[in-house]
Protein backbone atom coordinates (compact mmCIF):
# COMPACT_ATOMS: atom_id res chain seq x y z
CA UNK A 1 0.00 0.00 0.00
CA UNK A 2 1.41 3.57 -0.64
CA UNK A 3 1.73 5.66 2.77
CA UNK A 4 -0.61 8.40 0.96
CA UNK A 5 -3.57 8.97 3.57
CA UNK A 6 -6.66 7.08 2.02
CA UNK A 7 -9.50 9.90 1.70
CA UNK A 8 -12.53 9.29 4.47
CA UNK A 9 -15.27 6.45 3.91
CA UNK A 10 -18.16 7.63 1.99
CA UNK A 11 -21.45 8.21 3.97
CA UNK A 12 -23.17 4.64 2.03
CA UNK A 13 -23.94 1.87 4.67
CA UNK A 14 -21.13 -0.24 3.68
CA UNK A 15 -18.73 2.63 3.92
CA UNK A 16 -20.33 3.61 7.62
CA UNK A 17 -19.19 -0.24 8.72
CA UNK A 18 -16.41 -0.33 7.71
CA UNK A 19 -15.44 3.35 8.99
CA UNK A 20 -16.93 2.42 12.68
CA UNK A 21 -15.45 -0.95 12.46
CA UNK A 22 -12.18 0.98 12.63
CA UNK A 23 -13.04 3.18 14.96
CA UNK A 24 -13.96 0.78 17.19
CA UNK A 25 -10.68 -1.11 16.73
CA UNK A 26 -8.65 1.76 17.81
CA UNK A 27 -11.13 3.00 20.63
CA UNK A 28 -10.18 -0.75 22.21
CA UNK A 29 -6.49 0.29 22.07
CA UNK A 30 -7.03 3.40 23.66
CA UNK A 31 -9.70 2.91 25.85
CA UNK A 32 -8.15 -0.71 27.44
CA UNK A 33 -4.21 0.46 27.39
CA UNK A 34 -2.84 -2.24 29.62
CA UNK A 35 -4.95 -5.26 27.21
CA UNK A 36 -3.45 -4.17 24.48
CA UNK A 37 -0.03 -4.29 26.08
CA UNK A 38 -0.50 -7.91 27.29
CA UNK A 39 -1.74 -7.96 22.97
CA UNK A 40 1.56 -6.24 22.28
CA UNK A 41 3.90 -8.76 24.20
CA UNK A 42 1.83 -11.93 22.90
CA UNK A 43 2.56 -10.75 19.12
CA UNK A 44 6.08 -9.96 20.08
CA UNK A 45 6.77 -13.89 21.86
CA UNK A 46 4.85 -15.30 18.38
CA UNK A 47 7.56 -13.37 16.53
CA UNK A 48 10.44 -14.00 18.40
CA UNK A 49 9.07 -17.81 18.12
CA UNK A 50 9.02 -17.66 14.28
CA UNK A 51 12.56 -16.06 13.84
CA UNK A 52 13.42 -19.07 16.46
CA UNK A 53 12.39 -21.70 13.79
CA UNK A 54 13.04 -20.19 10.45
CA UNK A 55 16.61 -21.27 10.00
CA UNK A 56 15.09 -24.70 10.88
CA UNK A 57 16.81 -27.83 8.26
CA UNK A 58 14.65 -30.45 7.09
CA UNK A 59 12.49 -32.15 4.26
CA UNK A 60 11.39 -29.20 2.51
CA UNK A 61 7.62 -30.90 2.45
CA UNK A 62 8.03 -31.65 6.17
CA UNK A 63 9.57 -28.69 7.95
CA UNK A 64 8.17 -26.19 5.67
CA UNK A 65 4.83 -27.55 6.34
CA UNK A 66 5.04 -27.06 9.84
CA UNK A 67 6.67 -23.61 9.77
CA UNK A 68 3.35 -22.21 7.53
CA UNK A 69 0.88 -24.11 9.45
CA UNK A 70 2.24 -21.90 12.72
CA UNK A 71 2.99 -18.68 10.42
CA UNK A 72 -1.04 -19.00 9.34
CA UNK A 73 -1.60 -19.63 13.12
CA UNK A 74 -0.08 -16.89 13.93
CA UNK A 75 -1.79 -15.00 11.42
CA UNK A 76 -4.79 -15.81 12.66
CA UNK A 77 -4.40 -14.89 16.51
CA UNK A 78 -4.28 -11.94 14.94
CA UNK A 79 -7.13 -11.37 12.78
CA UNK A 80 -9.04 -12.81 16.25
CA UNK A 81 -7.62 -9.66 18.03
CA UNK A 82 -8.45 -7.26 15.01
CA UNK A 83 -12.02 -8.84 14.33
CA UNK A 84 -12.84 -8.55 18.08
CA UNK A 85 -11.41 -4.86 18.70
CA UNK A 86 -13.72 -4.07 15.98
CA UNK A 87 -16.78 -5.41 17.66
CA UNK A 88 -17.36 -8.43 16.08
CA UNK A 89 -16.02 -10.82 18.23
CA UNK A 90 -18.62 -13.88 17.31
CA UNK A 91 -16.89 -13.81 14.06
CA UNK A 92 -14.20 -14.03 15.29
CA UNK A 93 -14.30 -17.26 17.12
CA UNK A 94 -14.29 -19.43 13.53
CA UNK A 95 -10.62 -17.69 12.87
CA UNK A 96 -9.66 -18.61 16.54
CA UNK A 97 -10.73 -22.16 15.97
CA UNK A 98 -8.60 -22.32 12.68
CA UNK A 99 -5.06 -21.20 15.08
CA UNK A 100 -6.21 -23.73 17.13
CA UNK A 101 -5.74 -26.26 14.45
CA UNK A 102 -3.08 -25.06 12.55
CA UNK A 103 -1.39 -25.39 15.93
CA UNK A 104 -2.57 -29.54 15.83
CA UNK A 105 -1.63 -29.59 12.58
CA UNK A 106 1.97 -28.80 12.87
CA UNK A 107 2.13 -30.39 15.78
CA UNK A 108 0.98 -33.22 13.88
CA UNK A 109 3.44 -33.54 11.05
CA UNK A 110 6.10 -33.04 13.35
CA UNK A 111 5.29 -36.30 15.47
CA UNK A 112 5.26 -38.46 12.00
CA UNK A 113 6.84 -41.81 13.44
CA UNK A 114 7.05 -42.04 9.02
CA UNK A 115 8.06 -38.72 7.53
CA UNK A 116 7.18 -37.19 5.28
CA UNK A 117 3.72 -39.23 5.53
CA UNK A 118 1.70 -36.89 7.03
CA UNK A 119 3.05 -33.96 5.24
CA UNK A 120 2.96 -35.91 2.35
CA UNK A 121 -1.30 -36.44 2.52
CA UNK A 122 -1.77 -32.82 3.70
CA UNK A 123 0.34 -31.49 0.51
CA UNK A 124 -1.81 -33.77 -1.57
CA UNK A 125 -5.56 -33.60 0.11
CA UNK A 126 -6.60 -32.21 -3.43
CA UNK A 127 -4.96 -34.49 -5.94
CA UNK A 128 -8.28 -37.14 -5.97
CA UNK A 129 -11.88 -37.65 -4.17
CA UNK A 130 -9.63 -40.82 -2.52
CA UNK A 131 -6.61 -38.34 -1.33
CA UNK A 132 -9.42 -35.90 0.12
CA UNK A 133 -10.50 -38.18 2.15
CA UNK A 134 -7.09 -39.62 3.41
CA UNK A 135 -6.16 -35.85 4.61
CA UNK A 136 -10.05 -35.93 6.35
CA UNK A 137 -8.88 -38.81 8.21
CA UNK A 138 -5.92 -38.14 9.06
CA UNK A 139 -6.17 -34.28 10.02
CA UNK A 140 -9.27 -34.79 11.96
CA UNK A 141 -9.64 -32.45 14.89
CA UNK A 142 -9.96 -35.72 17.10
CA UNK A 143 -6.70 -36.89 15.49
CA UNK A 144 -4.71 -33.88 15.55
CA UNK A 145 -5.85 -33.63 19.14
CA UNK A 146 -4.62 -37.03 20.28
CA UNK A 147 -1.24 -36.40 18.89
CA UNK A 148 -0.81 -33.10 21.78
CA UNK A 149 -2.32 -35.32 24.66
CA UNK A 150 0.17 -38.20 23.99
CA UNK A 151 2.66 -35.34 24.43
CA UNK A 152 1.47 -32.30 26.62
CA UNK A 153 -1.97 -33.88 28.22
CA UNK A 154 -2.21 -30.27 30.51
CA UNK A 155 -2.00 -27.90 27.77
CA UNK A 156 -3.97 -30.12 25.00
CA UNK A 157 -6.59 -29.69 27.93
CA UNK A 158 -6.46 -26.34 27.99
CA UNK A 159 -6.41 -25.79 23.74
CA UNK A 160 -9.61 -28.51 24.05
CA UNK A 161 -11.33 -26.16 26.40
CA UNK A 162 -10.77 -23.51 23.92
CA UNK A 163 -11.11 -24.94 20.92
CA UNK A 164 -14.69 -26.37 22.19
CA UNK A 165 -15.31 -22.58 23.00
CA UNK A 166 -14.84 -21.55 19.91
CA UNK A 167 -17.21 -23.97 18.31
CA UNK A 168 -20.14 -22.98 21.61
CA UNK A 169 -19.45 -19.13 20.49
CA UNK A 170 -19.95 -18.93 17.03
CA UNK A 171 -17.21 -21.45 15.40
CA UNK A 172 -20.05 -23.37 14.59
CA UNK A 173 -23.38 -21.67 13.91
CA UNK A 174 -24.63 -22.73 17.96
CA UNK A 175 -27.72 -20.37 19.53
CA UNK A 176 -24.63 -18.80 22.56
CA UNK A 177 -23.10 -17.09 19.85
CA UNK A 178 -25.66 -16.25 17.28
CA UNK A 179 -27.56 -15.00 20.91
CA UNK A 180 -24.66 -12.89 21.68
CA UNK A 181 -25.82 -9.14 21.06
CA UNK A 182 -28.86 -9.44 20.67
CA UNK A 183 -31.04 -6.95 21.89
CA UNK A 184 -35.03 -6.59 22.25
CA UNK A 185 -36.96 -3.89 22.48
CA UNK A 186 -40.02 -3.95 23.86
CA UNK A 187 -43.25 -2.67 21.60
CA UNK A 188 -46.03 -0.43 22.65
CA UNK A 189 -48.31 -3.30 24.31
CA UNK A 190 -47.24 -6.91 25.92
CA UNK A 191 -47.68 -8.56 23.22
CA UNK A 192 -44.78 -7.29 20.49
CA UNK A 193 -41.17 -6.95 21.12
CA UNK A 194 -38.41 -6.57 18.05
CA UNK A 195 -34.99 -8.22 17.99
CA UNK A 196 -32.29 -6.07 17.40
CA UNK A 197 -29.08 -8.08 15.23
CA UNK A 198 -26.02 -5.44 15.25
CA UNK A 199 -23.04 -6.73 13.37
CA UNK A 200 -21.05 -4.28 15.34
CA UNK A 201 -21.08 -5.20 19.03
CA UNK A 202 -18.22 -3.46 21.07
CA UNK A 203 -19.72 -5.08 24.35
CA UNK A 204 -16.68 -5.28 26.62
CA UNK A 205 -17.57 -8.31 28.49
CA UNK A 206 -17.63 -10.23 25.36
CA UNK A 207 -14.44 -8.38 23.79
CA UNK A 208 -12.17 -8.65 26.59
CA UNK A 209 -12.86 -12.36 26.84
CA UNK A 210 -12.06 -13.49 23.25
CA UNK A 211 -8.61 -11.13 23.12
CA UNK A 212 -7.92 -13.12 26.31
CA UNK A 213 -9.14 -16.40 24.46
CA UNK A 214 -6.89 -15.29 21.94
CA UNK A 215 -3.91 -14.73 24.24
CA UNK A 216 -4.16 -18.37 25.61
CA UNK A 217 -4.19 -19.52 22.28
CA UNK A 218 -0.95 -17.20 22.09
CA UNK A 219 0.39 -19.50 24.76
CA UNK A 220 -0.44 -22.65 23.55
CA UNK A 221 0.65 -22.30 20.24
CA UNK A 222 4.08 -21.57 22.04
CA UNK A 223 3.88 -24.47 24.06
CA UNK A 224 3.05 -26.29 21.07
CA UNK A 225 5.54 -25.44 19.20
CA UNK A 226 8.33 -25.95 22.17
CA UNK A 227 7.36 -29.75 21.68
CA UNK A 228 8.48 -29.35 17.58
CA UNK A 229 11.52 -27.72 17.90
CA UNK A 230 12.82 -27.90 22.03
CA UNK A 231 16.52 -27.02 21.15
CA UNK A 232 15.28 -23.50 19.48
CA UNK A 233 12.51 -23.21 22.33
CA UNK A 234 15.25 -23.05 24.55
CA UNK A 235 18.37 -21.52 22.81
CA UNK A 236 16.19 -18.26 22.39
CA UNK A 237 14.94 -18.31 26.07
CA UNK A 238 11.59 -17.83 25.04
CA UNK A 239 10.38 -20.04 28.23
CA UNK A 240 11.01 -16.61 29.95
CA UNK A 241 9.33 -14.63 27.65
CA UNK A 242 6.38 -17.08 27.93
CA UNK A 243 5.68 -16.94 31.87
CA UNK A 244 6.32 -13.33 31.62
CA UNK A 245 3.30 -13.37 28.87
CA UNK A 246 1.77 -15.68 31.23
CA UNK A 247 2.00 -13.69 34.62
CA UNK A 248 1.42 -10.50 32.82
CA UNK A 249 -2.05 -11.39 31.63
CA UNK A 250 -3.42 -13.07 34.43
CA UNK A 251 -2.82 -9.63 36.12
CA UNK A 252 -4.39 -7.63 33.80
CA UNK A 253 -7.22 -9.67 32.86
CA UNK A 254 -8.23 -10.67 36.08
CA UNK A 255 -8.17 -6.75 36.82
CA UNK A 256 -10.83 -6.22 34.02
CA UNK A 257 -12.92 -9.05 35.06
CA UNK A 258 -13.33 -7.48 38.82
CA UNK A 259 -13.63 -4.05 37.10
CA UNK A 260 -16.58 -5.60 35.38
CA UNK A 261 -17.86 -7.31 38.23
CA UNK A 262 -18.07 -3.76 39.48
CA UNK A 263 -19.52 -1.86 36.85
CA UNK A 264 -22.68 -4.71 36.51
CA UNK A 265 -22.97 -3.75 40.78
CA UNK A 266 -23.05 -0.33 40.18
CA UNK A 267 -25.63 -0.17 37.39
CA UNK A 268 -27.94 -2.66 39.29
CA UNK A 269 -28.14 -0.69 42.74
CA UNK A 270 -30.56 1.32 43.25
CA UNK A 271 -30.45 5.24 42.36
CA UNK A 272 -32.09 7.62 44.73
CA UNK A 273 -34.62 9.85 43.87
Amino acid sequence: MPDQVPPPWEGDPLSKYFADAEHNTRASAVNWPDVYEVQQGAHALLRRLLDAIENERGDSRDVGSQRMLIHRSHGAILATMRLTMSGQAIEAMPVLRLAIEEAWYALHIAKDPAPPTRARIWWNRDDSPQATQACREEFSAGNVRRTHEGLDPRTAASMKRLYDDTITYGGHPNSSGVALGVALEEGSDPETATIKIGILNPNPTTVLSTIKAAVDVVMGLTLTVGLINPEAFKRVGLGRDFNALREHAAKVFQERARALRQERADSARPRPD
